[in-house]
């Protein structure tokens, strides 16, 4: 039976070919669908992820300029004391003058408002012709609150509401109990139009005491604008809702109300939301997990979903979610899938027809294009790609699978150029700089951060074209000066140039190499015929392989800090400068703390008449008395609070409690009629337009006679001095009050401004006092000041005496005023006392 078996050739030959057929088509198929399940996770993961971060980061700028801008307007209210109960007034001058910048910086803003203690209101509403319309319930409204047509009290009124109390809306109670800013929860105005609102909430002070809320209102329909703003930019669905699944907002133009309440995820009409209620609302929940990502099919299309936590420090707990279609997230590389299937089977059909011979032509190249595939899907773009047969259809099918393998490959290239490589300059990126650097052995060297000084300047007064044409010159420069294989450079920053020289070198030479740098900036920088000068400040590290680049080009930023402010313009790392960074950095928020605590008081040293040995005045010095640290050193936060521009406040508060002080004193007795005054001034506060009607207020408002107050102003820092700073040293001479230079003789252009800036009295600087003796002080520089001050008619005070010896040398030159630890230490008002310089009058 078995010798009488016999099939057909034909058979023979078609039955292995279609049974390899069918398995080879079979591992095709599995492969390239597991290949695109993998690729289609990690790139809607990463995809997801992104949209979501990038939604996170709007999201918060969205929120903070109506929240910073509500907190700024708060501590202005508190800090000039503009409130009165039952008069808004100067409340709404105030908020008028404010509400045209805030509104045109902040467009999605509606309201901004003040509700007060006694039930006061005011506020402005943007309306729909870019204009305000005033709302006001005080003593001139008889308590009502009114709205107005326009920006200020008329005839003219659109609406009027009885009885209406702000200390019971959901936007004053939150703050009236915790005393701190924060969100309220989301609400409905009660005025005509209705609207639903997020307000952005803080507290206002008077002397200490709670007086009132500033409300900043955000309508939730500019969310949905602004998610929709979003969809346009993405192609992704993104809504916001909070932890009761209450819509806040989506980025569809529809309401995300049902009847009169917020919707419920589960109650939205849009089935995306109603999907992700279903999949998200399980016996174990899980928003627990969040940020979670998941996948759904809806009418046939595949939605991939990322939900992410949105905590605002000020009370806000929402989630945001993103969903993005598969034919979103992947375009036509879906269909070049299909199509490619397709071209596979047809391709097979004609090798079946074909027999033994194209059976071979067939199977070889997919099986090679199997290999490829493989290759390829492990991220091995350099293996060999198939090769072509005779075979038309099979060539069709490696031809599309090599067109996908070249786009795929010039996209991953595309992407990871843009991540290594500075797309203006052509240089590394900060990423790039740190993979190229990391894997070198050893990782010795030096690292320089280049910084060009002030060029935001640069953009603004010549625009950001020429900026970029400098930045692309700067790099070029630096590429020319240091060409070769052991030198790396990086674009790291905005104006920032990153330079690692990949070789063991000595300081001297590292510092040599920096001066070379340096050179580079000494000539213009020549943009379509404009010439700009540009200057530089490098910070330096020595690199050893103990830590990674990201960690050296972090010490070289704060290396680079510290050489803006060094006079060389180098300046090499040292631990302690990441010690006082960290400490600066923390020191911030205890001195804003401080100046809303009213920690910071004046110390005042005694200016002495040294021939009378009686105290003619005093110099009020800031202190800082925390309650924690007890008394903490000007040297401790002068410099930061002049970094981060809290100097202002400072100064603006020692200024007023010394005037007062020395009001108070004179009036007690304490001090005499003719007491002088003397308050440092930073040129900071020198530099502000406002300034002088500020220094008016406090003299008004302390009853201090300008006559016996005095201003010093530190020489060294007048160098830079622009037409502000004089044309307000000049108002200042006008009111009466005098003008020190402080630490006279230690500045770089002393006798350039002696003639031309308004001042009154010269303080000799202690370093000369300390380096005079009796041997020299008839020929000293001391004498040289006194001299000249006297001469000019100007008012002379040395500083820093310490003992007699100096006491009797500096009166023997005529000087008249003395200041120093031998006549008295800073002392606060309370324990100020003249005993000790009765004492030594007596003893004279």
């Amino acid at each position: 039976m078995a010798d009488n078996f016999q099939i057909l050739l034909k058979t023979a030959l078609i039955l292995p070919f279609v049974c390899v057929f069918f398995v080879t088509m079979s591992i095709i198929l599995w492969f390239q669908q597991t290949s695109y399940e993998s690729m289609l996770s990690n790139i809607s993961e990463k995809r997801l992820n992104a949209l979501t971060h990038a939604v996170d980061l709007e999201l918060d700028h969205f929120l903070k300029e109506p929240f910073n801008a509500g907190y700024a307007l708060s501590h202005a209210i508190s800090f000039n004391s503009l409130y009165q109960p039952n008069d808004m007034q100067r409340i709404e001058q105030y908020m008028l003058e404010s509400a045209e910048a805030i509104y045109n910086k902040i467009e999605h803003l509606d309201v901004i408002a003040f509700g007060s203690e006694v039930g006061d209101f005011v506020g402005f509403r943007k309306e729909a012709n870019s204009g305000q319309t005033l709302m006001l319930q005080d003593s001139r409204t008889n308590q009502n609150l009114v709205i107005y047509r326009g920006k200020s009290i008329s005839q003219d009124i659109r609406s009027t509401f009885e009885g209406y109390d702000p200390r019971t809306r959901p936007w004053y109670e939150p703050v009236a109990k915790s005393k701190s800013p924060k969100w309220s929860s989301i609400y409905a105005n009660v005025d005509e139009r209705k609207d639903v609102t997020l307000s952005a909430l803080s507290p206002v002070y008077t002397q200490r005491k709670f007086s009132g809320v500033v409300v900043l209102d955000i309508k939730i329909d500019t969310f949905n604008s602004f998610l929709a703003e979003q969809q346009n930019l993405t192609d992704a669905f993104i809504y916001i809702f909070d932890s009761n699944q209450q819509l806040v907002a989506h980025s569809i133009q529809s309401s995300i109300f049902s009847e009169s309440n917020r919707a419920k995820l589960s109650e939205s009409p849009n089935a995306v939301i109603q999907g992700v209620s279903n999949k998200i609302n399980t016996p174990n929940s899980m928003l627990e997990n969040a940020p979670l990502s998941f996948d759904m099919v809806l009418n046939n299309e595949r939605y991939f979903n990322h939900i992410t936590p949105f905590n605002d420090e000020n009370g806000l707990s929402w989630y945001i979610g993103v969903s993005i279609s598969e034919s979103n997230l992947l375009g036509a590389l879906a269909e070049t899938q299909e199509n490619s299937l397709f071209a596979a089977l047809a391709a097979g059909v004609i090798g079946l027809l074909l027999g033994f011979y194209l059976l071979h032509q067939v199977v070889l190249p997919i099986i090679w294009t199997a290999k490829a595939a493989n290759n390829l899907a492990k991220g091995d773009w350099d293996c060999p790609l198939p090769k072509r047969g005779i075979i038309r259809e099979t060539n069709v099918l490696l031809y599309s699978f090599q067109e996908m393998a070249t786009h795929l490959q010039a996209s991953f290239k595309a992407l990871r150029e843009q991540i290594v490589y500075d797309s203006l300059t052509k240089i590394y990126s900060r990423q790039g700089f740190a993979e190229k650097c990391d894997p070198l052995e050893p990782a010795l060297g030096c690292l320089m951060i280049i910084g060009l000084d002030k060029f935001r300047e640069v953009n603004d007064n010549l625009g950001h074209y020429h900026g970029d044409q400098i930045l692309k010159i700067v790099a070029a420069r630096l590429k020319s000066l240091f060409d070769g294989s052991n030198h790396y450079m990086a674009r790291v920053g905005g104006d920032e140039f990153a330079l690692f020289l990949h070789c063991e070198c000595s300081e001297d030479v590292n510092r040599l190499n920096a001066n070379r740098i340096l050179q580079l900036f000494a000539s213009p920088i020549s943009t379509e015929g404009e010439q700009t000068l540009v200057h530089a400040s490098i910070g330096m590290v020595n690199v050893n392989d103990q830590e990674s680049m990201s960690m050296w080009l972090r010490k070289g930023s704060i290396a680079l800090s510290h050489a803006k402010s060094s006079p060389t313009k180098i300046s090499q790392y040292e631990l302690q400068m990441d010690q006082a960074s960290r400490q600066k950095m923390q020191l911030v928020p205890r001195i804003k703390d401080a100046l809303d605590n009213n920690e910071f008081v004046p110390f005042y040293q005694p200016l002495i008449d040294l021939k009378t040995h009686q105290f003619t005045g005093a110099e009020a010095l800031a202190r800082w008395i925390s309650p924690e640290h007890g008394l903490i050193s000007p040297l401790e936060f002068i410099s930061v609070a002049e970094e981060y521009d809290l100097i202002n406040d400072i100064g603006l508060c020692i200024l007023e409690k010394a005037c007062s002080d020395t009001v108070k004193g004179i009036d007690e007795g304490k001090f005499p009629s003719n007491f002088q005054l003397h308050v440092n001034l930073s040129v900071k506060q020198l530099a502000m337009p406002d300034f002088v009607p500020t220094l008016e207020s406090v003299i008004r408002k302390t009853r201090m006679n300008p006559v016996q107050l005095s201003l010093e102003i530190t020489e060294s820092k007048l160098i830079d001095s622009d037409h502000v700073t004089i044309r307000n040293m000049h108002a200042i001479r006008k009111l009466g009050i005098g003008i020190a230079i402080d630490d006279f003789g230690t500045g770089y252009s002393s006798l350039s401004y002696i003639h031309t800036l308004p001042f009154n009295c010269l303080k000799i600087d202690r370093v000369f006092i300390e380096r005079m003796n009796a041997d020299n002080a008839k020929h000293s520089l001391v004498k040289t000041i006194i001299d000249m001050s006297t001469t000019l008619g100007f008012e002379i005070i040395a500083e820093g005496i310490e003992t007699e010896q100096q006491s009797q040398a500096i009166t023997r030159l005529n000087c008249p005023l003395g200041q120093g630890f031998l006549f008295g230490k800073p002392v606060p008002y309370s324990e100020w006392s003249d005993e000790p310089l009765n004492a030594k009058r007596t003893a004279s």
